[in-house]
């Protein structure tokens, strides 16, 4: 039969079927193919499927029956099997050929979100060689943006294994190339003064927002208004507590912040400019502008701090995005992983997640004391949709926030982590009062009342959830999409289904399990047919039965019973039919 081994691979990659074959018996019988005998028998199947052309029959309820031996009432929704052996074999696929770096060889890659393997040649191998007689002495950060990439997939391929191992037995592998660190960004903070009578106002304004990026997690602050760091990109050759991996590199930047104060009769404004201490290069600028009406001068130079900390520190700040596109060009392992998984977080994106998890366990082998590290490893295991995640990981993902609390007891990012945690663990009156408590930590992290009000709103507490969503959008002109979906749903529970629809579109979050289902209910209840075949097409793109899982989804996350009633009220509308149980309770 002629099958197609060569999905979404060049020509210049593809192979015959038969050295495909071959390849796969070859590695199959390798013992140096670090793999426990069911993922073997996992990639056997797939692989074969393939080559007989059942392909497109291959789905997660087809692997978790006839491979891991799980009864025909088995339910992808409840019990994430695949998926996490999935991740468990691309790393030792990963691992595996990482160590046979033989040109024109044939590889096995299993593509995230995909249980079909892909055959590939292996790459030409004269590119390093070629890149090494280029530049006798290339600087540091040249040093780095070349060869982190592929040591960064070595080190995260080890640390899959290490973590992998702790339930089947401890696997060693040794590399030849030491991973990087990266820390968090040195920033100064300057403000040009006028030399008049607006110059105590505009001190007090750079000496509040001091106080305020101090509060954030994601940047360190320089003791002076000139950077001390005048490398772009710094590099040491050791990071501490590194015992068990070999000597890592450390790659830090560092930022100027300048301000200058503008007061007018009818506002007050903030002139800012990001600056490369090492070149002088002006990287972007802004202004922020807060009209006085009836506000006093105390209230506009709160707001005016709120709006600056938020636009140089936040989540969505300006630095943190330019240190970001630093990691998505270059990974590195330490504040690097905390960068990327705030991104998957947002996006609740169920791979990058266990990624972002690997990542963050690698790091922690090197530092266990680094609060920030063990709150976002918290953090990272608990955005698992509560169906995907083990219990253990939740139990794990408390331990670890109450050591980052015990560690940095003045952190939001840790209190954030431990409210997140109590609430999985039902723990949800003591989850409140330590979200309020993060709140006073940091009032400019929009983050923390966003999802402090998604929880409060689910518990049925509708005014005070959404008067902190309310909340978190005066902090942030783009709040975090907790705060929009509390806001969607406050106004389906009022009945206002056009509002309600209209809100969840602008979301634009197709991944969001709620979402969809409240996209879909909404559309339901106002009749729109285009908008119930779109949500009713995403919903059964994640799982063919919902309808079965949609109140035990909701249950799972703690959603109360009357809101779920409301919401299956506008499924039944859009058309969608449900075990008995549910019918019957949407009727009543």
């Amino acid at each position: 039969m002629e099958v197609d081994v060569n999905v979404d691979v060049p020509e210049t990659e593809s192979v015959t079927e038969q050295e495909a074959r071959t390849e796969l018996d070859r590695l199959l019988s390798d013992p140096q193919f670090h793999s426990t005998e069911r993922n073997r028998n996992f990639l056997r199947f797939v692989a074969r499927e393939m080559f007989e052309g059942r392909a497109a029959a291959v789905k997660a309820y087809t692997i978790a029956v006839d491979v891991f031996g799980r009864p025909c009432s088995f339910d992808p929704t409840t019990d994430p099997i695949v998926r996490i052996e999935a991740t468990r074999l691309r790393a030792s696929l990963a691992q595996y050929y990482e160590a046979r770096a033989e040109e024109g060889s044939v590889r096995i890659e299993l593509p995230r979100g995909r249980y079909i393997p892909v055959f590939t040649k292996a790459p030409p191998l004269g590119d390093g060689v070629e890149d090494a007689e280029a530049s006798d002495q290339p600087d540091a950060s040249e040093h780095i943006a070349r060869g982190q990439s592929g040591t960064y997939r070595r080190w995260v391929v080890l640390a899959a294994v290490v973590l992998a191992a702790t339930l089947s037995g401890f696997v060693w592998l040794i590399t030849d190339q030491a991973p990087v660190f990266s820390e968090k960004p040195s920033v100064a903070v300057q403000m040009k003064m006028a030399g008049d009578a607006t110059d105590t106002e505009a001190g007090l304004i750079r000496d509040y927002l001091m106080i305020a990026l101090s509060q954030f997690q994601t940047l360190k602050l320089a003791a002076g208004e000139q950077s001390e760091v005048a490398a772009t990109a710094a590099v040491t050759r050791s990071v501490a507590g590194l015992s068990m991996f070999m000597p890592a590199s450390k790659v830090a930047r560092s930022y100027q912040v300048v301000l200058k104060y503008h007061p007018t009769p009818t506002d007050r404004s903030v002139w800012w400019q990001i600056v490369d201490p090492a070149t002088g290069e002006a990287l972007f600028s802004g202004v922020e502008r807060v009209f006085i009406d009836k506000a006093s001068e105390l209230d506009v130079r709160r707001e005016l701090i709120t709006r600056l900390a938020s636009r140089f520190a936040g989540v969505r700040g300006v630095i943190t995005g330019m240190e970001l596109a630093h990691e998505l060009a270059a990974p590195t392992f330490g504040n690097g992983c905390i960068l990327r998984s705030a991104i998957v977080a947002e996006r609740v994106d169920a791979e990058g997640l266990w990624e972002a998890r690997t990542c963050l366990g690698a790091t922690l082998l090197a530092m266990p004391n680094d609060p920030d590290i063990n709150a976002e490893l918290a953090i990272v295991q608990l955005e698992l949709d509560p169906q995907d995640a083990p219990t253990e990981l939740t139990s794990n993902a408390l331990a670890l926030a109450s050591k980052a609390v015990a560690l940095a007891p003045t952190s939001d990012r840790a209190g954030y982590a431990q409210m997140l945690a109590q609430f999985r663990s039902g723990q949800s009156e003591a989850a409140f009062v330590t979200g309020y408590h993060a709140m006073l930590l940091n009032p400019n992290n929009s983050l923390i009342p966003a999802r402090l009000g998604a929880m409060l709103f689910a518990k049925g507490r509708w005014a005070e959830g959404v008067g902190l969503a309310v909340k978190a959008g005066m902090i942030d002109n783009t709040p975090h999409s907790d705060a929009g979906l509390t806001l969607a749903l406050d106004a389906y529970r009022r009945g206002e289904f056009a509002e309600a629809l209209l809100r969840v579109q602008q979301m634009g979050r197709p991944d969001n399990y709620v979402a969809n289902i409240l996209e879909l209910a909404a559309s339901g209840q106002t009749g729109n047919a285009a908008s119930i075949a779109g949500a009713m097409k995403r919903l059964h793109a994640r799982d063919e039965h919902f309808a079965g899982s949609f109140r035990t989804g909701m249950e799972a996350r703690q959603y109360s019973p009357s809101l779920v009633d409301q919401l299956s009220d506008g499924l039944v509308k859009a058309g969608l039919t449900f075990p008995e149980p549910v019918a019957a309770a949407a009727a009543n």
